[in-house]
């Protein structure tokens, strides 16, 4: 159960979630989906829990912190609730991201049309309505999204009719990629469970925060430091590369600040 829908029933005030309430708070909801179509290469919800929250504070929170602390996003509890709802019985195909359908509305943007945005977690920031467009410099301008005929799996498709993003127009049908098991072949329309990459055309398992790694397979949640898989660095910390920041930058040494340059 949700974390404040307790206080709700007893009737008693909530506060909103916060960017630090999201991966504990969602953990449950996405392992149950994660396990019924085989998106993750875990087993069992424990082992399910454990790899998503690690990574989902490790990679995705501190991203979200700083778009929140900005004003530019906040988490919505209705959200939330929805997409609970919307993955517990959610065809596994039709779910291309997990942030699909109900889901899109977990995260609330904030800047209005003409504001600053960029790619990946930074093009959440745009107001309902609006969308990120990106330049050649993947800084983007929040504008009017425009309406668009796009086929879902299962849909005809053709030249006129394309596949929506993250499907693939196959024998005149849209299709979603087929998630493999580690050690399955792996290729574009073939894609890698969760905790693991595809590498030389096969899914391999990525470690977890202080297993062994070789540098060839990337952490789940980290970074390869001397052989061990070891936390993200935080913005403004001490860095020798960009792969050991969360912010992916390590300009003069030191860890990028976020939200990035897109926003200055």
């Amino acid at each position: 159960m949700i974390a404040w829908l307790p206080l709700m029933l007893l009737g008693c005030p909530a506060e909103p979630p916060t960017a630090v309430d999201y991966c504990e708070t969602t953990a449950d909801m996405f392992c149950e989906y994660y396990l019924r179509c085989g998106r993750i290469a875990e087993e069992t919800p424990i082992e399910c829990r454990r790899t998503f929250i690690e990574t989902c504070n490790g990679v995705y929170e501190p991203r979200y912190a700083a778009l929140e602390a900005q004003g530019l996003l906040a988490l919505s509890a209705e959200g939330i609730e929805a997409c609970a709802e919307h993955l517990s019985d959610v065809e596994c195909d039709q779910q291309i991201f997990d942030l699909d359908g109900s889901c899109a509305d977990i995260w609330q943007g904030l800047s209005p049309q003409g504001g600053a945005c960029s790619f990946g977690i930074e093009s959440f920031v745009c107001e309902p309505g609006t969308e990120c467009v990106l330049g050649l410099d993947f800084c983007g301008t929040c504008e009017v999204r425009e309406a668009t005929d796009r086929a879902q799996p299962g849909d005809s498709c053709d030249e006129d009719t394309p596949c929506r993003l993250g499907a693939n127009c196959i024998d005149a049908v849209c299709a979603g990629p087929t998630i493999v098991e580690v050690g399955d072949n792996c290729d574009a329309l073939r894609d890698c469970p969760y905790r693991s990459e595809c590498i030389g055309g096969t899914c391999v398992l990525s470690p977890l925060l202080g297993e062994a790694c070789d540098g060839g397979v990337a952490c789940a949640s980290g970074w390869c430091d001397v052989d061990v898989c070891a936390p993200l660095v935080l913005d403004g910390a001490s860095c020798d590369s960009g792969v050991e920041c969360v912010s992916g930058s390590c300009p003069d040494g030191t860890c990028a600040e976020q939200p990035g340059v897109c926003f200055e």
